[in-house]
């Protein structure tokens, strides 16, 4: 890979060396046990990752797609559409049902009892294991996370735009068929004229609304690790996983 010697300056004298940084104060030294970049640094290598990390920024896109999930499709012996199939956790279900399977839809004495005529899709069942299923009390079924908050952030593509831009993916609420009321106003004669004094200045003025770091700083807080810290102990390249999140992914269609 070729480096740029503007765009890549930060890293373009150590990339491919041997041992690099070894005498500088981004690492404690030859043994590299730990390190320490600042956020060009670290802009620099997650632009360079790019092409092998996901864009994924969203917790939701996991939804019944992660861990507690599978493990509770194992425990029900169903498969998440779209996901692994599992060997049965209890191959011989009958040895802990007291009754039939069909008896729950045939008697109507008990009060307690919930009868759903539609059919039961598979992630109702794996989403809410405690409603839609029995003999739960007899299988390890897991409850996952139902929802994480909304991700509002929209990665930017153009490295030449300010850190804070108004992006064409959001759309704008229209107002339409709004009334507008006229309201009583005072006459200017009674009024005051006020002014605020000369000295008068916003909080902040000086300081400017970002800087060249501003939008990499943005980028890398929600950038997967270890590019989301600026400072940690050296690991192998093998032990970095880098590559990890695609195959914790949806798979594709057809």
């Amino acid at each position: 890979m070729d480096l740029d010697p503007e765009e890549d300056a930060t890293v373009n004298e150590w990339f491919y060396d041997h041992k690099p940084l070894a005498s500088t104060r981004f690492v404690n030294g030859p043994t590299y046990r730990r390190w320490a970049f600042s956020i060009p640094i670290m802009a620099t290598l997650y632009r360079l990752a790019n092409q092998l990390l996901t864009d994924l920024t969203d917790d939701n896109y996991y939804y019944l797609f992660d861990l507690k999930s599978f493990f509770t499709a194992k425990a029900l012996n169903v498969a998440i559409p779209g996901g692994p199939k599992f060997e049965p956790l209890i191959k011989d279900i009958n040895l802990y049902r007291s009754f039939s399977s069909d008896e729950d839809w045939n008697e109507f004495n008990d009060i307690n009892k919930v009868i759903i005529r539609a059919p039961i899709r598979t992630e109702y069942r794996i989403a809410f294991p405690y409603m839609y299923n029995n003999l739960v009390n007899a299988l390890p079924v897991q409850v996952s996370w139902y929802h994480t908050p909304s991700v509002v952030f929209i990665k930017t593509e153009d490295p030449d735009l300010p850190a804070f831009y108004f992006d064409p993916l959001i759309n704008p609420i229209a107002i339409s068929g709004l009334e507008k009321t006229v309201e009583n106003l005072p006459d200017d004669d009674e009024m005051e004229e006020f002014e605020l004094p000369e000295d008068v200045a916003p909080i902040f003025e000086e300081v400017p609304l970002y800087t060249d770091n501003t939008g990499n700083g943005i980028a890398l807080l929600w950038a997967p690790r270890p590019f989301n810290i600026r400072s940690g102990r050296t690991r192998r390249t093998i032990d970095v996983p880098l590559v990890k999140s695609w195959y914790r992914e949806h798979c594709p269609a057809g």
